[in-house]
């Protein structure tokens, strides 16, 4: 069975495209776009710019990520053109928001663990999880996970991952507030620890107010990991993708890969 959920000018409901399944897979999210108590901005609630190209790059056949290489992005895979694991790699996402770049992996066939520290977040992704559970081999798993407590961090590794590092930890648009980088990077060295050179970690950026301060949160990781940004022939040959700034000469949005140094 195919889910089928065609809204009819919901403006809480978002649809993006995952173009590299085939047939593509039109996705449609539910969004909150505001607090319904404060009134305020919904960060949590809404499909920010990196997570799409995010998604789009992670269900790239030419990703050269093992842990989505071999997983299946055709409707009725045959053993010759299948990409298919035994075990099905292991992703947290950190902040997921509303989930597309969970569900995409999930839809991949990844075992899947969304996180976020926002209680709107943790609804939004069961409800839209719910919706595609019947075209994922796993369920993705929403669970709270507020950056910084390493307890937390702990019981996810040893409760739900039974005791086994994640193939992949990744994220989009996390880098914004000051006040949350430290604890940020605090819980990706905890999920990929030192040693740990088999696990890939995944952050897709849109550059905002400050590059160079943006970019510093970054720098943060080089003595431990090793960094690649993710080369212009992954991105959509979209003119927003692929136009530099005239200011710093980035493109609107980066991913970078990071991997433990030996």
């Amino acid at each position: 069975a195919r889910s089928s959920y065609e809204p009819k000018d919901d403006p809480s409901i978002v649809t993006e495209t995952l173009r590299h399944f085939s047939p593509p897979r039109k996705v449609q999210l539910r969004i909150q776009t505001h607090e319904p108590t404060s009134g305020r901005v919904s960060m949590a609630g809404t499909l920010w710019e990196a997570s799409p190209l995010l998604a789009d790059y992670i269900t790239n056949p030419a990703c050269p990520l093992e842990a989505f290489q071999r997983m299946r992005i055709y409707e009725g895979d045959s053993t010759t053109n299948a990409r298919l694991q035994l075990q099905p790699s292991t992703v947290v996402e950190l902040g997921s928001g509303v989930g597309l770049a969970s569900l995409a992996a999930a839809l991949l066939g990844c075992r899947v663990y969304a996180t976020d520290g926002s209680p709107s977040s943790i609804r939004l992704l069961g409800e839209n999880f719910e919706r595609y559970a019947v075209d994922c081999d796993v369920v993705p798993h929403a669970s709270m996970l507020e950056w910084g407590d390493d307890d937390a961090a702990d019981s996810l590794i040893h409760n739900q991952l039974l005791g086994q590092f994640p193939d992949i930890v990744m994220a989009s648009d996390v880098v914004y507030a000051h006040s949350a980088r430290e604890e940020l990077s605090q819980t990706v060295r905890r999920l990929c620890p030192k040693g740990h050179t088999q696990g890939r970690v995944l952050i897709a950026h849109r550059w905002r107010a400050d590059p160079v301060d943006e970019q510093s949160f970054f720098e943060l990781f080089d003595d431990e990991f090793d960094r690649e940004e993710v080369g212009l022939d992954f991105l959509p040959e979209d003119s927003y993708y692929r136009t530099r700034s005239m200011i710093d000469m980035k493109y609107p949005v980066s991913i970078f890969e990071m991997r433990r140094k030996s």
